[in-house]
């Protein structure tokens, strides 16, 4: 069968202009600098690539040339040279930069992608991640490309089935596995949406889309002008569209991905006969060239940014983004002049044997390399016994345990302090993981007290009866039943106290401001004065939002002072201002409400929060605090365990 159309068959400048368009806005994406649906770069590459690679594959198959060989060379060509090199700079500067548990991490990635197989590494890493947040990941972009290369690895075998039946049969087949694919898609992305982005069945239509497009006969595609312009113009504005109008809470892929993965078919659909203007524009020589850079600029941007992040504790303002950026386009235009390029003309391994034991070789030392750093355990004799100890402050995290809604439903709470499930509960901790965070020290003064407790604690669902949970790792839609069982069993089990111990800042709207979480706060109030309970509300500890191990380390690693390591004075007191109006007045308007606040024990007059503390880190990531940090709040909960005591608070 002919199966290749005209577009297939000739050099397209405006695709490598459409390329531009793509990982600009992937990078403008991951740098913050405004294009906050950026991420759909990632898309108009995968119907770039479905297009090209397929409409290669069917000009070789008409002329009974195509090879399977032929084919992986060409990719290895294409694909392994600039990617080693980048892996291979990443881990030296990991070596000098990672600490330990960062360094694993990164040896782990490494592996992955020599087994083509990152995209799922970092989906399984994603289940996990609300306590993972500040995980330094250099490598996670490669998942895009172990999306492509698993869909290459059995896409040629479909074409070469379907050589000898009749053209239309092959459209047919591509149509119906790029429906499936989309259905699956708009089914995860409401139910897996983890797996929804990461992994290629998910993915595949996308490709697909490309796919049809090289396989569809040239008369098929617009031949008059007013047609094309008008094509090419919608497809260029659903693209702007989805770059502009997307962002982070945009529910992706699945329906929201026909944006800009459509209007990329259209670009591409609409100049296959003549360069429509907004073709022409894509073929200026400048955007070709940033086209042609693209892959080396896709891979070097997102390692200098996740790095130089790494080693700042502040956000770096746009200037700095920008010079990154300007930075990675440097290593680009370096990389495609003296590794791509060379390899692509066969100036480096000119034949089929020296390509083929290239890649053997390069991926054996990558996973080699990769196995290493695990084995080793990130190399910790690189760092001064000092900065591993605060290192290890990441792995402090003292308590970890979500309640789920049938346990709520069934009382069934975890239990701590005496340990005597006869005595009446003398105190519930009722909140998110910062509820988990302090459990050390509560539990320490329920057994010096002989008094139990128990813990309703859920990650990012906060204590509030009638509010919505709707954080990805919360219960969402079972969060108002479950904090409705939390009451229910306070007023069966006749609880005496219970402190409600929550991230506050999460929960506040942005829109709406303090609004609805306070009408949160005076609910679960009002539901709990019936019980008899005393009420005790802890305001939040300070939130320093960097990794506060990784950054003491780091520190001491490299000559640094910790004296001017913490959160200054100023940036907290905004925040704490801005959290204020939740609990003004709940102390006076409402009898037995107590507001414990820790401020006092982390602030300092000079330096701020502190977050080290006798060389101990008082957080284990970026707002939760380890046992040292929990050990230090005894004195504002011991009021809860002597009544009689009087209590300091801030109102």
């Amino acid at each position: 069968m002919n199966v290749t159309n005209g577009n297939s068959l000739k050099y397209r400048a405006d695709v490598d202009g459409l390329r531009a368009v793509a990982v600009l806005a992937v990078l403008f994406y991951h740098a913050d600098l405004g294009c906050h649906g950026g991420y759909v770069g990632v898309d108009v590459f995968f119907v770039i690539s479905g297009f090209l690679i397929t409409g290669l594959i069917l000009k070789d198959l008409d002329a009974g040339q195509f090879q399977i060989v032929k084919f992986w060379e060409r990719r290895i060509r294409r694909i392994m040279p600039p990617l080693v090199v980048v892996i291979l700079a990443t881990l030296v500067a990991g070596w000098f930069l990672l600490l330990p548990h960062a360094y694993i991490k990164l040896g782990q990635s490494v592996c992955a992608q020599a087994l083509l197989s990152s995209n799922i590494y970092f989906w399984k890493g994603y289940l996990s991640e609300y306590f993972d947040l500040s995980e330094v990941k250099p490598l996670l972009h490669t998942w895009s490309l172990a999306v492509e290369e698993q869909y290459y690895l059995f896409f040629p075998f479909l074409l070469l089935a379907l050589r000898r039946f009749s053209r239309s049969l092959l459209v047919t087949v591509i149509l119906v596995l790029g429906g499936l694919s989309f259905a699956l898609s708009v089914y995860y992305s409401y139910q897996h949406p983890s797996a929804n982005f990461y992994l290629l069945p998910t993915r595949a239509w996308e490709l697909l889309i490309g796919a049809f497009l090289a396989a569809i006969p040239a008369h098929l595609h617009a031949s008059r002008r007013w047609v094309a312009e008008s094509l090419s113009w919608g497809g260029v504005l659903a693209i702007l569209c989805a770059v502009f109008c997307y962002d982070s809470e945009t529910r992706f892929p699945g329906v929201t991905a026909i944006l800009p993965c459509v209007g990329t078919a259209l670009i591409i659909w609409a100049n296959g006969h003549t360069l429509t203007v907004t073709g022409k524009i894509l073929a200026l020589r400048p955007v070709v060239f940033v086209g042609l850079i693209s892959y080396s600029l896709y891979l070097w941007h997102w390692p200098i940014l996740v790095l130089a992040g790494y080693l700042a504790i502040e956000p770096m303002a746009p200037s700095q983004r920008m010079l990154l950026l300007l930075a990675s386009l440097v290593l680009a235009v370096l990389s495609w002049r003296f590794v791509e390029t060379p390899f692509r003309r066969r100036v480096i391994f000119k034949n089929r044997a020296q390509i083929f034991a290239f890649f053997c070789s390069s991926t054996a030392l990558l996973l080699l390399s990769g196995l290493a750093l695990h084995k080793l355990q990130g190399v910790p004799s690189r760092l001064p016994a000092a900065a591993l100890l605060f290192a290890d402050g990441q792995r402090n995290m003292p308590f970890n345990f979500d309640i789920s809604l049938k346990q709520a439903l069934a009382g069934d709470f975890v239990e701590f302090g005496s340990g005597d499930k006869h005595l009446p509960i003398d105190l519930m901790v009722w909140g998110d993981s910062h509820a988990m965070a302090v459990m050390p020290v509560l539990e320490v003064l329920c057994k010096d007290h002989s008094l139990r407790g128990v813990a309703a604690t859920h990650t990012a669902t906060p204590p509030l009866v009638d509010y919505l949970a709707t954080n990805k790792f919360s219960m969402t839609k079972e969060s108002i039943a479950y904090n409705n069982a939390v009451i229910e069993f306070i007023r069966r089990e006749h609880v005496s106290n219970i402190l409600l111990v929550t991230r506050w800042d999460q929960y506040i709207d942005f829109d709406n401001g303090t609004a609805r979480l306070r009408n949160g706060i005076l609910a679960t109030i009002r539901a709990l004065q019936g019980t008899g309970t005393k009420i005790w509300i802890m305001r939040d500890v300070p939130v320093p939002r960097w990794n506060v191990p990784d950054v003491l380390a780091s520190t001491i690693w490299h000559g640094g002072d910790l004296g001017n390591v913490g959160l200054p004075n100023a940036t907290y007191s905004k925040e704490y201002q801005r959290q204020s109006p939740l609990f003004e007045g709940l102390s006076t308007d409402f009898s037995g409400v107590t507001i414990l606040d820790p401020t006092e024990t982390f602030m300092t007059p000079n330096k701020g929060c502190r977050v080290e503390n006798d060389g101990m880190a008082l957080y284990w990531d970026g707002s939760h605090l380890t046992v040292a940090g929990a050990m230090l709040l005894r004195p504002l909960f011991e009021p809860i365990f002597m009544p009689h005591r009087q209590i300091s608070v801030r109102y």
